[in-house]
């Protein structure tokens, strides 16, 4: 779990910005360029800048960004959606640089609202919200707006959240509505997520609802907000105030539970909240896979041993059992790498549980 080094003096207090927003690409620039088309004709730069982090990447992703960023542009084949801006491709240059990542907060510079940083290896999800939380550093802003690169947001996406979070000093996380982008109509998730406790399985909140039908009344939020067990890290609005009490997200885990770790490690002091109004469409797995690969399904099943044990070693003997009659089923279907996988995760169980000793909080220092 990555810790925070403080540059002190860093930023002027007149220069203070209330967000950094965080986004992590692997070898998807084409994704993050019609990402940051969105915020940046979506104005969002007036409240906040942007901290993308390239985690080793092979198809020269900085680049291409920092080459879109010099002449921005438009593509045809980008999808019209409800509530998106793209960037005027005659607004002229966008200022930018490339930074390399060193574990402590990034230098300063007046007038550049748009940081690429070089992780120096694939970090994997949570890592790389890390570096970029780090080379951002906390003194510099209020919140943390961790938004996945295949993400395109509505141009009150970021007001709508911050609003939420202002408005309870008890709220330590904000979500937003997730919609499918290739389906806006539809809802991928309210929020957040939840965890059956009896099953050990975790199920977006409201997914393939109808984009019409999200509430927007306090009493129905309230209820979606008291079944959330983590905030869905596709557009996740944290704020630096629980990073600096509980630490970063536990990067461990690589890919998949890092989110619900991070809620459950800090649900004794701060609650989880929904900003209905603020939405982000979602490409949903072109960041990674749309199809899990065999690594991303074996991290899944590792790391639900290693949340499982963390936090509800009470439901280790279900976790078992499920994980058990899981692999019945893909033996029986004749999915055998899936079979494999789930028989590597038993073989490892305990194992994986004696290894899964919480990290201790790092603060900010």
């Amino acid at each position: 779990m990555t810790s925070f080094v403080q540059t002190e003096g860093a930023f002027g207090s007149a220069d203070r910005r209330r967000t950094a927003i965080i986004i992590v690409n692997w070898n998807g620039w084409r994704d993050c360029v019609e990402c940051l088309s969105s915020i940046v004709g979506g104005g969002l730069l007036s409240e906040a800048d942007v901290w993308l982090v390239d985690n080793d990447s092979a198809d020269q992703s900085l680049e291409h960004i920092a080459r879109w960023c010099s002449v921005p542009y438009v593509e045809s084949g980008w999808t019209a959606l409800p509530g998106v801006v793209h960037a005027d491709p005659g607004l002229g240059c966008i200022p930018c640089r490339i930074w390399e990542a060193n574990g402590s907060v990034a230098p300063a510079e007046p007038g550049i609202r748009l940081h690429l940083v070089r992780s120096g290896g694939n970090l994997g999800f949570a890592g790389g919200n890390n570096c970029g939380m780090t080379a951002a550093g906390p003194s510099r802003y209020d919140h943390f707006w961790l938004l996945n690169s295949d993400t395109v947001v509505d141009s009150h996406a970021l007001s709508e959240l911050t609003a939420r979070l202002d408005l309870d000093p008890g709220v330590g996380m904000v979500g937003s509505t997730l919609l499918y982008y290739a389906r806006p109509g539809k809802v991928q998730a309210q929020g957040g997520g939840h965890l059956d406790e009896a099953l050990m399985q975790v199920r977006h909140i409201g997914d393939m609802t109808e984009a019409a039908e999200v509430p927007h009344d306090s009493s129905a939020l309230a209820q979606i907000e008291a079944r959330m067990s983590y905030v869905v890290g596709a557009s996740l609005l944290v704020s630096t105030d629980l990073v600096r009490a509980v630490g970063m997200m536990c990067d461990d885990y690589f890919l998949y539970f890092e989110e619900i770790d991070w809620a459950f490690r800090a649900r004794d002091r701060y609650r989880l909240a929904y900003a209905s109004k603020s939405r982000v469409y979602h490409k949903v797995g072109a960041s990674s896979s749309s199809v899990k690969s065999e690594f991303s399904l074996n991290l899944l099943y590792r790391n639900q041993v290693r949340f499982a044990a963390r936090f509800l070693p009470q439901r280790l003997g279900a976790l078992r059992r499920s994980l058990s009659w899981e692999l019945v089923r893909h033996v029986l279907k004749g999915r055998l790498m899936q079979a494999k996988l789930v028989a590597r995760t038993l073989a490892d169980f305990d194992a994986l549980v004696k290894a899964s000793v919480l990290p201790r909080a790092s603060a900010d220092r």
